[in-house]
């Protein structure tokens, strides 16, 4: 039986020539979540962590995407912490370690899709929402094809990228064949599910 320090070299060396992405869910942190969800939430992250530095054990994760980020430098972490600050610490470990944290969104797609996203929110009548629906799904679908070309573009051969976006989003990635996608699913993750769907408003938890 191999061990873990085998494993590691064998499926590095299964994937070398692989373009590799890890996929982390995006978790957000209401103001009015409870304190058993944000004792979850920090459990989540700090799990997440250690699986990423179990992944980089076996190679460097050189470039870093997120969801909603569209600008870069300072700008683009002083966002990433005002979502989610245990998020900001992660990926400012990565790109002190030599790490690029790229734009993932297009400014003018991702400008829409959030204003199409609102009005969705706030339409009454069936009418009104068909035709408010049928601008947003074009926008979801222009924006995914920009994400998509984002990652294509970045990620080259041998390479292993961190996309950290929300779970629903997930179907909407279209890779090549040359990509291998790697889901980091933590032991509180699962946790975190049962929690949403003991509550009512179990969904409210996904985005503040």
């Amino acid at each position: 039986m191999a061990g873990p320090g085998k494993t590691v070299k064998s499926d590095a060396a299964k994937y070398k020539n692989k373009k590799k992405l890890y996929f982390v869910r995006n978790l957000y942190l209401p103001q009015n979540s409870t304190d058993k969800y944000r004792e979850i939430f920090y459990r989540y992250w700090s799990e997440v962590q250690e699986h990423l530095d179990k992944l980089e054990a076996a190679g460097r994760i050189s470039k870093i995407f997120c969801e909603s980020i569209y600008m870069t430098g300072e700008e683009s972490m002083k966002v990433l912490s005002t979502m989610n600050v245990r998020l900001e610490q992660i990926v400012k470990k990565m790109t002190d370690a030599g790490g690029e944290f790229l734009p993932l969104e297009g400014r003018e797609i991702f400008g829409s899709y959030v204003d199409w996203n609102n009005c969705l929110m706030l339409v009454r009548t069936p009418e009104v929402y068909e035709t408010v629906y049928k601008h947003f799904k074009e926008t979801v679908s222009e924006r995914f094809k920009y994400i998509n070309s984002v990652l294509r573009k970045n990620i080259a051969k041998g390479e292993a990228g961190l996309l950290i976006m929300r779970e629903e989003d997930r179907e909407f990635l279209e890779l090549p064949d040359d990509f291998e996608l790697f889901l980091v699913t933590p032991p509180a993750y699962d946790e975190l599910l049962q929690f949403i769907s003991d509550r009512d408003s179990g969904k409210e938890f996904w985005r503040s």
